[in-house]
């Protein structure tokens, strides 16, 4: 009568496989998956006041970028300007610094002092064209 624990005990453990280093390694068949890719990183958030868009060499922008300034202005007397010149690749950027030089002198033309405007250049393999961005902050 005691062996009947014993020999219950012992039968129900047949089916059980011992835990060891093979448990948690992958099996050989298990292909790897491929990681999924990368978010896309998004450099500012804001709403650009203006963007420049370089489709073609020299466009004429002087006119709505005043009119954005002035607007601008109306709203809020001490108001400061990014300018950012966007490019798809590094290889521009003597490009880029020219524009943006460019679009704060225009913004300059309506009485703002440079003091208030802030230059930058950046990069995004993403674009069609180069960019020159005005944002308020």
């Amino acid at each position: 009568m005691r062996m009947m624990p014993v020999i219950v005990a012992l039968l129900s453990f047949t089916g059980c496989t011992l835990i060891d280093q093979r448990t948690f390694a992958p099996s050989p068949e298990a292909e790897a998956q491929p990681a999924p890719p990368p978010a896309p990183v998004v450099l500012d958030t804001r709403a650009p006041l203006v963007t420049i868009d370089y489709t073609v060499a020299s466009p004429n922008y002087a006119a709505l970028l005043s009119y954005a300034v002035r607007a601008a202005e109306m709203r809020d007397a001490d108001v400061q300007y990014d300018v950012v010149s966007m490019m798809k690749d590094a290889g521009e950027l003597s490009t880029g610094q020219q524009r943006a030089l460019g679009v704060m002198r225009s913004i300059m033309r309506d009485q703002v002092p440079s003091s208030r405007i802030h230059l930058a250049l950046r990069t995004d393999p993403g674009l069609t064209a180069d960019q020159v961005r005005v944002y308020v902050r």
